[in-house]
């Protein structure tokens, strides 16, 4: 595994639920429509999508895979207010009954994908803008979406 897929791990083990404490209901996004609940809920989403248990369409053309995929496990920050892949930018129904379930699960599926990228290091899923990704491509992006997100909350600094 390489330093970076490391450190992704360790940010997503580590960090992200401590992180997920601080978390309030009501807290104003910086940009955006999501309450504090849809991010979260988002994130299982993506989860689910990366160990191929949700699947969307790939959208971007064959020729410009790499190139979206190298700009998905990079440091670099994402772009604000992204439009949904599969063409719905209004926020979607509420699947949990609190932000504290959503957290905890959040947490659950966090372990979930560590336990089953472990036992399974060659595991790819397709991104709907990267592609097909392995297990240290989705590491790096986790860690990179959730500096987006936690950063839309405020749970970390824009320039951390």
């Amino acid at each position: 595994m390489t330093e970076e897929a490391k450190a992704a791990k360790a940010y997503l083990l580590n960090e992200v639920p401590q992180l997920l404490k601080n978390l309030e209901e009501g807290v104003q996004p910086v940009w955006g429509l999501m309450t504090a609940q849809h991010m979260l809920e988002h994130l299982i989403v993506v989860f689910k999508m990366a160990l191929g248990r949700v699947k969307l369409p790939v959208i971007t053309p064959p020729e410009k895979l790499d190139r979206a995929r190298g700009f998905l496990i990079s440091e670099g920050p994402m772009r604000r207010s992204v439009p949904s892949p599969i063409g719905r930018d209004e926020l979607q129904p509420l699947r949990f009954v609190s932000l504290e379930a959503a957290r905890e699960k959040l947490i659950l599926e966090i372990g979930g994908y560590i336990r089953f990228t472990g036992e399974n290091p060659d595991f790819v899923a397709n991104h709907p803008y990267g592609g097909p990704m392995s297990t240290e491509d989705w590491l790096r992006f986790h860690k990179k979406h959730f500096i987006h997100h936690f950063t839309q909350f405020r749970l970390i600094p824009e320039d951390a």
